[in-house]
């Protein structure tokens, strides 16, 4: 996708960025430089004493457009500079606040073009990405699904799903409106949460399905959302056809049946909006107090079963992995010695401890572990064997997308220094150790994030 940096707040004009710099070698060394600010004020400048030039009129006697525009000004703040200040005394200031007027007001002008022109700018490349998304996608909203594991660009479908179970979340929105028949207005909507650092993966779903937005939803967060009937029913239609396995297939059932009773108009009815409800306190979080005391007479729905917990395609793993795995280098170091090992891991809640479980059939190693007083449940390998002739390979053939392919990739790289001996001198534990440092949460990102560089 293009990109631009765009100012994403009015007080970001005003920050100082050097545009020419230049050192002088008198005086102790001197800096002289050009700032964006600097810079401004030149063309303020210049701008006015355009100005003056083009009003001058050549000493004709009929004023020209700019002569009597500035005369108007000259007009308007000698009368205020009169009244203000002093009609006497107030006349040696008119001068100075006459020059700073104009001043500020060119400057404040050139401060407001290139504000519009950066919005522009941004409105033009909004656009194009938009007109780009559509062009890899079918006329028909169709997916566009790769069977190629290496592809980065179409997702294998079993990939879309396996993240949708770790990271997707399915919800009913309800408002009250006057403007709806019944004065609730029903949105359904699927969405995906991440750190803005892995935007290209919500870009890489968007041009596999062919429909949603992606949103910048706080600071550092942005979401992939489809909330229209048209799209929903691509995701209903991929995820009928490659279904999830954790217990968010149980979420989706619901929201199926709620997506199903808005297209049929049900919603528009008392009896309708009362079994959305009756769904709605099945999902997530549940109801808020203002839906309870809005519909008292709720029966909740029963949550479906979730029995098929069968990874059906290494690309789910892959999938699940990029939503909630991890690849960590762990080092102890004790008086004489330091230790260093790896560790790839899976974290879920609880509830799908079976499907975890799983996970050791599956891959044939492993252990779970279940934190006390917490509802969570862990996978990991740390036995170095099992990592070298299982996880690497799987991970090779089937490669994660994201920014945590920079930690596996690191993880990687540690593997071969344990295999090669080298984690046993000092040399060598040093590289680790600044491998380490640049692992996970400490790493530096990158801020491109355009499909070339994919």
């Amino acid at each position: 996708m293009l990109s631009f940096k765009n100012i994403t707040s009015p007080m970001d004009q005003f920050e100082v960025r050097n545009l020419l710099s230049l050192d002088v070698p008198l005086l102790g060394n001197i800096n002289m430089s050009i700032t964006n600010i600097g810079l401004y004020l030149i063309i303020g400048v210049l701008i006015v004493l355009s100005l003056n030039l083009f009003a001058t009129n050549n000493n004709k006697i009929v004023s020209n457009n700019w002569s009597i525009s500035q005369e108007s000004i000259y007009a308007t703040i000698h009368s205020i500079v009169v009244s203000q200040i002093n009609a006497a005394k107030g006349q040696i200031y008119f001068p100075f606040i006459y020059s700073l007027f104009i001043f500020i007001l060119i400057n404040n002008l050139i401060g407001l073009v290139k504000r519009c022109l950066s919005l522009f700018i941004n409105i033009f490349i909004f656009k194009i990405n938009k007109y780009l998304v559509k062009l890899y996608s079918t006329s028909s909203s169709a997916t566009k699904y790769s069977f190629n594991n290496k592809n980065s660009y179409y997702l294998h479908p079993y990939y879309i799903t396996g993240f949708t179970d770790g990271e997707g979340c399915f919800s009913i929105s309800m408002y009250k409106d006057s403007r709806m028949l019944k004065g609730w207005q029903v949105k359904p909507v699927f969405s995906i949460n991440l750190h803005s650092k892995d935007r290209k993966i919500l870009e890489a779903i968007q041009i596999t399905l062919g429909v949603g937005k992606i949103y910048k939803s706080g600071k550092d967060a942005i979401q992939y959302r489809v909330s229209s009937l048209k799209n929903l029913y691509v995701i209903i239609n991929h995820l009928d056809k490659y279904p999830l396995i954790t217990k968010k297939w149980a979420d989706y059932l619901l929201f199926k049946k709620s997506v199903n009773l808005i297209k049929n108009k049900e919603h528009l009815t008392l009896d309708g909006l009362q079994k959305i409800v009756n769904i709605k306190a099945s999902l997530n979080l549940g109801l808020s107090e203002k839906i309870k005391e809005s519909f008292p007479n709720i029966i909740q729905v029963e949550r479906p079963k979730v029995e098929d917990t069968e990874i059906k395609d290494l690309n789910w793993l892959r999938g699940f992995t990029e939503a909630e795995g991890s690849f960590q280098v762990v080092i102890k170091k004790s008086i004489n010695k330091t230790y260093i090992s790896l560790k790839f891991s899976i974290s879920q809640h609880i509830r799908d401890k079976i499907l975890i479980e799983s996970f050791i059939d599956y891959l044939g190693c492993g252990k779970i572990y279940e934190p006390l007083g917490r509802n969570e449940i862990y996978f990991h390998i740390m036995t170095f064997s099992d990592i070298i002739e299982k996880i690497i390979p799987i991970f090779n053939e089937y490669p994660i997308i994201g920014v945590k392919k920079e930690d596996y990739l690191d993880f990687v790289k540690v593997a071969e220094l344990i295999k090669s001996k080298d984690h046993l001198t000092k040399e060598g534990i040093k590289k680790i150790e600044k491998i380490i440092n640049n692992m996970n949460s400490k790493r530096i990102q990158e801020s491109n994030f355009s499909p070339s560089h994919w």
